[in-house]
Parts: structure tokens; C-alpha cells; sequence
């Protein structure tokens, strides 16, 4: 899909230097490129909050009683 999007200059110049230093095929290439690095991110911090979600439930709780590595305390 083609669409139009406002940078100001110094955004330009930007994307124009990262393209001409990576060999990139176009702005578009870049602007893509820094997209998926966005998800990426978004990603990561919507993982990084799913487990703190499980960590803090009584779910996590009760499912450690179970998921050890097969050697109880008792037995060292």
C-alpha cells in the first residue's frame, strides 16, 4: 500500500543517511525497517507485563509446587 506521511527535514536527512550507511533499498526500506523495530519493542514490553501478570498470580503460585526439576529439598 502507498501512502504519504510529514517528516520534518532533519527526519529526512536521517532516514536518508541510515539508507545510504545500511545500503538500504529506499526510504521506504528504512521507514519499514523502524516499524518492525517498534513492534519489536512493543512486543517485548507486552511480554515483559504477561509475565509479571503470571508471576504475581496464584496460578504461578500453585503450578511451581509442581514444575521443579525433580529434586525436592528434602532429599539434599
Amino acid at each position: 500500500m502507498k501512502i504519504s506521511v510529514s517528516l520534518p527535514q532533519e527526519d529526512v536527512a536521517f532516514v536518508d543517511e541510515y539508507a545510504a550507511r545500511t545500503d538500504a533499498a529506499s526510504r521506504s526500506s528504512v521507514i519499514h525497517t523502524a516499524i518492525e523495530l517498534l513492534r519489536q519493542a512493543q512486543l517485548e514490553q507486552q511480554y515483559t507485563e504477561a509475565f509479571a501478570e503470571w508471576d504475581e498470580s496464584e496460578d504461578a503460585q500453585f503450578w511451581d509446587r509442581f514444575s521443579g526439576d525433580g529434586v525436592s529439598d528434602e532429599a539434599r
